[in-house]
């Protein structure tokens, strides 16, 4: 029937090898941030436990900034999550352009039911999938700070208590 041409098994092959190197990119950068998150909260810690530590440094101090840097390690990997997401959008949407093209070369009508089956269902994937990434984003960054600011709230109330 169709056999793949050599022309389209290797544009295939790059459009995976793409896929890979993007793959690998997005998990080099995610590990990044959360390593230099992770060394931030053990390098404060150290310093509070340390003698070297002036004493004006208070232990809430340290308290306040792990509990920033905990919620951007939860942040970081959100983003890691939500650019993973990103790439497998990217190649669905590779692979279901490919079908469509199979598809009409195929058929060769517009009004060919599969092909709108294939269009809609493309189109639904779409629309969830970037509102899936957008409530991520959206959810982590609200949660991040909403921690951040309960820390605060109740350390402001405990001082006019003392």
């Amino acid at each position: 029937m169709n056999s793949p041409t050599t022309a389209s098994a290797v544009t295939e092959l790059e459009q995976h090898l793409d896929l890979l190197s993007q793959s690998a990119d997005v998990a080099s950068r995610s590990l990044e941030r959360i390593v230099s998150t992770q060394f931030d909260g053990c390098r404060d810690w150290l310093k509070a436990v340390s003698r070297e530590s002036e004493p004006t440094d208070r232990l809430e101090s340290h308290l306040d900034h792990s509990l920033q840097l905990s919620c951007a390690l939860f942040v970081a990997q959100v983003s890691a999550f939500t650019d993973a997401m990103q790439i497998m959008e990217k190649a669905i949407a590779d692979q279901h352009r490919q079908m469509l093209g199979r598809l009409g070369a195929q058929m060769g009508t517009a009004e060919n039911p599969f092909k709108q089956a294939l269009c809609v269902s493309g189109c639904s994937y779409d629309a969830v999938s970037k509102a899936t990434r957008q409530v991520a984003n959206f959810a982590s960054n609200r949660f991040a700070a909403a921690a951040v600011s309960a820390f605060q709230q109740a350390r402001d109330k405990m001082a006019e208590s003392v």
